[in-house]
């Protein structure tokens, strides 16, 4: 461990390395740049929606996300890939940075500068939290930057009124951003249970009057939001796929670890589990990390037992293993098993090696999404989400099939966010499906009777046996449209459209602002 002046002052020492900021300023640079070259897939385009419509909580997130998808548009008054993704590439620049900072503090510059560059050696935090919008980008700032808060408390470098106050302030923000973030209090606890210093804090009173309450203002627009619709976010989130009893399934196990895998790579896995759990010496003072990257690891594998996980919902552990692993690197003589790592020559050509692979690995969705030269079956293929849906609206505006005053009719959420993105907000987007999301409070669609639009969806969504009970019992009248199909590379992509009028027969909903009663 160093205890060099520089190190105890790491945020300052940030703004005098130059060797940071230029990886900072590359890094902005490069997550800028592949920000701005693919169209978004469905999530972000959904993202985008919330932006149009603030509000203090949503179906299925808390609100923080809005924020992140919006911020771009509201600077610029445009709306392009950069400017809904530059939120996202804002606060992953703030990941960053806390990475360097913690990683200085704890142990010293080039542990600082290390955990610089794992940073961009995995797909999922160069582009998933680092560039793309989800609501992951503000939570991995909020739990870095908590992690750090908690270190220079644990250090006694903060007042701990001023400390206990910012992390607060920290867990508020990581609510708002995702409620996975509830485990950043829970390794905190877990954490004390082995260190004498964590432990202290909670025999303080200034913990429970300051980092509690504050926590809870922070987060109050959700909980208002929620208390107002039936906790239906709550519901949602936390409820998802849990019906059916507690069966043990291997296989959804092994998609949880391969998911982990491909987030981060296996060889980066593999890293960052050595890392964290190798032998120290006496004296090494970051053991009081591993809750943070064991407890979200290992409760969401466990669950992968049991039901499907999504991968990035393991990642807030992953980011103090990074910190972990930075320290293991440039510090290999604090381990009792010292091995070839011990050159830190070698250990900088392998990251480097690891961050132009992934770069490249980037970079191959990249150029499948413009020209689908991987041979992936349209169903199986999410790279394909943006494409056909512009294409069709312009040819829809330039053959006067459809008015200002249409409905733009859906039947799957998620195209309906396309549809909004393609169609850059002009016309309302109903939705027609049994899953409403956050549809049944922008649009609900008994409000349309007898409105008059198109509808439009991707031919892999669609069969035809579908379209009677789904299109020719709710409307009076049904055409269906024939649009030039939109090319992808060589490969056609399938857009179905039909021109419908006068509306009646809204789908069941069961959430969503005056919901109807049977």
């Amino acid at each position: 461990m160093s205890s060099s002046r520089s190190d105890q002052s790491a945020i300052y020492g940030l703004f005098h390395d130059r060797a940071a900021l230029l990886i900072l300023a590359v890094s902005l640079v490069v997550r800028l740049l592949l920000s701005a070259t693919v169209q978004p897939g469905f999530d972000e385009s959904y993202y985008h929606v919330f932006g149009l419509n603030l509000a203090g909580g949503y179906f299925d997130h808390p609100p923080l996300v809005a924020i992140t998808a919006g911020l771009g548009r509201w600077l610029t008054g445009w709306q392009h890939p950069v400017t809904l993704r530059f939120g996202a590439v804002l606060w992953f620049t703030f990941t960053l940075a806390g990475f360097y900072s913690l990683a200085r503090a704890m142990y010293n510059r080039k542990a600082g500068l290390i955990a610089l560059l794992l940073a961009h050696t995995t797909p999922y935090f160069l582009v998933g939290a680092g560039a793309f919008v989800i609501p992951d980008n503000a939570l991995s700032a909020a739990w870095v930057w908590g992690l750090y808060i908690t270190w220079v408390i644990r250090e006694e470098k903060l007042n701990r009124y001023v400390g206990f106050l910012l992390l607060g302030v920290l867990t508020g923000i990581g609510l708002l951003a995702k409620y996975h973030a509830v485990l950043l209090p829970g390794a905190l606890f877990f954490a004390a249970l082995f260190d004498r210093r964590i432990r202290s804090w909670f025999f303080d009173w200034r913990l429970y009057l300051f980092t509690i309450p504050v926590a809870i203002l922070v987060f109050s627009p959700c909980l208002v939001w929620n208390a107002q619709n039936e906790w239906i976010s709550f519901a949602e989130q936390f409820g998802k796929s849990g019906s059916g009893g507690i069966r043990l399934r291997f296989d959804l196990l092994g998609q949880a670890l391969g998911g982990q895998a491909g987030f981060l790579t296996p060889w980066m896995m593999m890293l960052f589990w050595y890392s964290a759990l190798r032998k120290r010496r006496h004296g090494v003072e970051d053991r009081w990390l591993l809750p943070f990257f064991l407890l979200p690891v290992i409760a969401f594998t466990l669950i992968g037992l049991t039901r499907t996980v999504l991968p990035h919902w393991t990642m807030p552990g992953y980011l103090a293993a990074v910190m972990l692993t930075a320290g293991a690197i440039a510090n290999p003589g604090n381990y009792k098993v010292v091995t070839a790592d011990k050159s830190s020559k070698k250990a900088w050509y392998w990251l480097s090696g690891a961050a132009v692979v992934n770069l490249l690995l980037v970079t191959t969705v990249i150029i499948q999404t413009h020209s689908g030269f991987l041979p992936i079956k349209a169903k199986q293929d999410p790279t394909l989400d943006p494409f056909g849906w512009k294409q069709t609206i312009d040819w829809l505006e330039r053959t006067d099939r459809i008015a200002e005053d249409d409905v733009i009719f859906v039947h799957k959420w998620f195209s309906g966010s396309e549809v909004t993105w393609a169609d850059r907000n002009r016309h309302t987007v109903v939705n027609l499906g049994s899953k409403q999301h956050m549809y049944a409070w922008w649009a609900p669609p008994e409000d349309y009777i007898g409105r008059d639009g198109i509808f439009i969806t991707q031919g892999r969504y669609i069969r035809d046996k579908d379209v009677g009970p789904l299109l020719k019992d709710r409307f009076g009248s049904v055409t269906e449209l024939y649009p030039p199909l939109p090319k992808r590379g060589s490969q056609l992509v399938e857009i179905r459209v039909w021109r419908v009028e006068d509306f009646r027969v809204p789908p069941h909903r069961d959430y969503g602002p005056a919901c109807p009663v049977d």
